[in-house]
C-alpha cells in the first residue's frame, strides 16, 4: 500500500493537474474481504468460450450482447489502422514504474511491497486530454448496485473531454479510417463516442449504475470483485490516495516511447483484481481510439492490433440497453 512522502507528493501533483474536484471520491467503502477468484471473469470466459461472458446477466433492459464476431476489417487492416493511430499520436513523457516481483492470478501473496508508479512528469499530467479525463474520475460510484446521479457539471466535464478528444490528430485519423468503411460510422464520431461510452445502463442490477467509460477507464466493484479498471490514470489516482495496492506483474509489453501494457494483480477498495491488464503511459485519445476501432470493427472478440511493431489483441464486449449497442468492456490482452 502507498505510504509516506511519495504518496502525499503524488496526490498533490494529481490534485494540481486535475483541480480540486478530482481529489475526492464520491462513494464510501467497506473493509470486509472475501476470497478472490482464481482468474478474472472476463479472461476466464474468453478461454472457455468465445461467445459468452461471465457476469453478463440481464437486468432492467440491459444485457451483455453475444452477437456475431465477424469483422468488417481484416487482421492486416486492423493492425495497419492501429499503427496509423499511433503514428499521429503526440504521446507524452513516460511515467516511471517499478513492476517489482512477478505474480499470477492464483496467488494471494504480495510480490510488490512498493507502489507501481514512482514518478510522473507534471507535463504529462497537464496535457489537455489527460487533465480533462482526471476531472471525470471522481464522478462515479464504484458499486454497481448504487444509482449514478449525473449532475449538469459532470455532463459539462464529459462534453469538454469529448471536445478535447476530437481536437486530437488521433481521433481525427480514426474518424477518417471509419469513414472509409461506410457501415462502421454513420454520422459524427463525436456523437458515437458520446453514445457508446457515456450512456448509462444497468450492470446486473436495477439501477443505472454503469457505463462503458466508467467500467473501462475508472473501474467498478460488482459482487465484491473489481470489474473493469483498465486505465493507468485511474490506477495512478487510486494508488496515490492509498485506495489501491499493487501486488505484482504477470506479464508486460513495451510499446517504446508511447507506453507499455502491464498485466497485473492488485487490490482496490479492499477487493481483489486477480488478473487485470492496463495501458500505462498512453494518451487517453490513443486508448479510446483503439477500443472504439475494435468495438466497431470486431466486437465481442479479440481484435488484432499492432503498436510500434508489437502485436497484441484488444478484447471488447458489447452491452445492449434499450435498443442501443454500447461498450460493455474493452481491454488489451497480451
Amino acid at each position: 500500500m502507498m505510504r509516506g512522502w511519495w504518496c502525499m507528493t503524488l496526490v498533490a501533483v494529481l490534485c494540481t493537474a486535475a483541480g480540486a474536484a478530482g481529489c475526492a471520491r464520491r462513494a464510501t467503502t467497506t473493509t470486509t474481504t472475501t476470497a478472490p477468484p482464481i482468474i478474472e471473469p472476463e479472461i476466464q470466459t474468453i478461454r472457455t468460450s468465445s461467445q459468452n461472458h461471465a457476469g453478463g446477466s440481464r437486468g432492467q433492459g440491459g444485457s451483455r450482447s453475444r452477437s456475431s464476431t465477424n469483422s468488417v476489417m481484416s487482421t492486416t487492416q486492423l493492425r495497419a489502422a492501429s499503427e496509423e493511430l499511433l503514428a499521429v499520436d503526440t504521446g507524452m513523457t513516460q511515467p516511471s514504474t517499478n513492476v517489482q516481483g512477478k505474480t499470477s492470478g492464483s496467488v494471494t501473496g504480495d510480490a510488490a511491497p512498493r507502489p507501481l508508479f514512482t514518478s510522473v512528469p507534471r507535463t504529462s499530467l497537464s496535457k489537455d486530454t489527460v487533465r480533462l479525463m482526471q476531472q471525470l474520475l471522481d464522478n462515479y460510484e464504484p458499486q454497481t448496485t448504487r444509482r449514478e446521479t449525473i449532475t449538469n457539471a459532470e455532463r459539462a466535464e464529459e462534453n469538454q473531454f469529448l471536445q478535447a478528444l476530437m481536437q486530437t490528430s488521433v481521433m481525427q485519423k480514426l474518424e477518417t479510417i471509419l469513414q472509409q468503411k461506410s457501415n462502421l460510422l454513420q454520422g459524427r464520431l463525436r456523437d458515437i463516442l458520446k453514445l457508446i461510452w457515456f450512456t448509462p445502463y444497468t450492470r446486473g442490477g436495477q439501477h443505472l449504475a454503469s457505463s462503458g467509460f466508467e467500467h473501462v477507464f475508472v473501474g467498478e466493484v460488482k459482487n465484491r470483485k473489481v470489474s473493469g479498471f483498465h486505465n493507468w490514470l485511474s490506477f495512478l489516482k487510486e494508488e496515490g490516495e492509498g485506495d489501491l495496492d499493487y501486488k505484482g506483474y504477470i506479464k508486460k509489453l513495451d510499446l517504446g516511447n508511447k507506453g507499455e501494457i502491464i498485466k497485473m494483480r492488485f487490490v482496490w477498495l479492499s477487493d481483489t483484481k486477480p488478473v487485470g491488464t492496463v495501458f500505462v503511459g498512453t494518451t487517453p485519445e490513443l486508448e479510446m481510439a483503439l477500443y472504439t476501432l475494435c468495438f466497431l470493427a470486431k466486437p465481442n472478440s479479440r481484435c488484432p492490433v499492432q503498436l510500434n511493431g508489437k502485436k497484441f489483441q484488444i478484447q471488447t464486449w458489447t452491452q445492449s440497453y434499450q435498443g442501443k449497442t454500447l461498450v460493455g468492456s474493452a481491454y488489451p490482452e497480451i
